[in-house]
């Protein structure tokens, strides 16, 4: 990792083989937290940033896709996942652990979440490879749109916008 503030940089061991990286600031700190989810017991680990305390929690499976992301607008990314086999979202809300579960997607799409209605918090998104669609379901509204773009070829690419 290197920091921009100091040009330093330092290595850490976090994680294992076949963990999927899923970083995000879980703390609360402004800045990415370490996190792995581990496919085969669907587990979380994060490393905080602001304290260097870790956690772990059980949400999801080896199936699943993972998808952090603030769904509340907290300041805190909560634990998502992705299911293709039924196409529902399943999220853990970090700040409270209510966990809710909703149907959007179905087996072949790929969960592309973001805030694309720009009220902070995480909206519900996919995209489809097989016509180049992206279904978005906006949180602040529960509007829902099928934006083409793409092709299937294409894999989609998100990358956060501050």
């Amino acid at each position: 990792m290197r920091y921009a503030s100091t040009g330093a940089t330092t290595g850490v061991q976090w994680g294992s083989v076949g963990d999927v990286p899923v970083p995000g600031d879980y703390d609360g700190d402004r800045k990415a937290d370490m996190a792995v989810f581990r496919p085969s017991n669907g587990t979380w680990y994060v490393r905080y940033s602001s304290t260097g305390a870790s956690r772990a929690v059980q949400w999801g499976n080896a199936s699943d896709l993972t998808v952090p992301g603030d769904f509340d607008a907290d300041g805190l990314a909560d634990f998502a996942v992705f299911r293709p086999a039924n196409g529902v979202w399943y999220i853990w809300y970090s700040r409270n652990g209510v966990t809710t579960a909703v149907q959007w997607g179905s087996a072949i799409d790929k969960p592309v979440a973001g805030d694309y209605d720009g009220d902070g918090r995480t909206d519900l998104a996919v995209f489809r490879p097989s016509n180049g669609v992206w279904y978005l379901r906006y949180s602040a509204t529960g509007a829902t749109a099928g934006i083409q773009w793409g092709n299937s070829a294409d894999f989609p690419i998100l990358s956060r916008i501050d």
